[in-house]
């Protein structure tokens, strides 16, 4: 099980391949502009060159870039909707010049429209920015905890817009184990887990889970809180991080770590931790 953490680019993308080597890394997630902004990131090649060398160097490998939070594919706003595709396309235009491996992107609410409404958006800005972006870069649609009107929360929503893509092979979801939890999906047990992983397969199909994203959760199964916690310091507990990461459909993927504070002992400590958790082996 290949095991990493979202990594910070301030002072320059070459600078995260050096942060990722020090917590422990051997895959990473990054953003490639302000998270917080809509400025289009602008990589010179200089620095693409040094990026790829070093990830290449220190077998950091899958890399994985995140969009910004102010993405609303679902978002009734014409004028959001047309922000978010657009840095959705920039997004997966810079992780193709980057060779990073997949594209994670949360999908936004559908702000009071209904569900129906917001998954109309998402797979009409999908559908357009495969058209206007034809690399071969993997986009995954990340599970969300559920609060407000967002959309992605429930299987059935990541179905419904997976399904109007069944020969577009680059669609994929990442599953947020603290998003899962909140939402109301039991990862604390055996027979829990299977019941969550037969739900998203039913759905989606196991063959589109391209991703981990591995946070405990401060919050109670189906709390609809998106507040991470530690490795084994929330509400789903080194246990249920030990059932996971000993699963056999899910160890089998890369797990990037997306905890609070991310400082290099914290991060090097949740590092260890799943790694122990994953120790004992593959569970059916």
């Amino acid at each position: 099980m290949r095991v990493g953490c979202h990594i910070q680019i301030s002072g320059g993308l070459r600078k995260a391949v050096d942060r990722a080597v020090e917590r422990g890394c051997d895959t990473m997630q990054v953003f490639v502009s302000n998270p917080r902004g809509w400025k289009q990131s602008d990589i010179l090649p200089r620095d693409i060159e040094a990026f790829r060398n070093g990830c290449r160097e220190a077998g950091l490998e899958p890399v994985f870039v995140h969009t910004i939070y102010l993405i609303n594919l679902a978002s009734p706003s014409e004028d959001t909707w047309r922000r978010s595709l657009d840095a959705l396309v920039m997004n997966m235009e810079a992780a193709a010049r980057l060779a990073s491996s997949a594209v994670v992107t949360h999908l936004g609410s559908h702000g009071g429209e209904g569900e129906e409404a917001g998954i109309a958006g998402v797979i009409r800005a999908l559908r357009e920015a495969f058209r206007r972006c034809p690399h071969p870069v993997p986009l995954l649609l990340e599970t969300t905890a559920g609060s407000g009107n967002s959309v992605g929360h429930d299987f059935a929503q990541l179905g419904a817009i997976t399904g109007a893509f069944r020969g577009e092979e680059r669609l994929g979801v990442c599953l947020d184990t603290c998003h899962a939890f909140a939402a109301g999906y039991e990862l604390r047990t055996p027979e829990g887990l299977k019941r969550t992983l037969a739900a998203l397969d039913r759905e989606v199909g196991l063959r589109r889970l391209r991703l981990v994203h591995a946070n405990d959760s401060k919050g109670d199964l189906g709390s609809r809180l998106d507040r991470h916690e530690h490795i084994g310091e929330g509400r789903i507990g080194m246990e249920g991080f030990a059932i996971m990461a000993r699963n056999a459909a899910l160890r089998r993927l890369p797990w990037i770590l997306e905890t609070p504070g991310m400082t290099v002992e914290k991060d090097r400590e949740n590092i260890r931790r799943l790694r122990e958790a994953a120790a004992g082996g593959d569970d059916a």
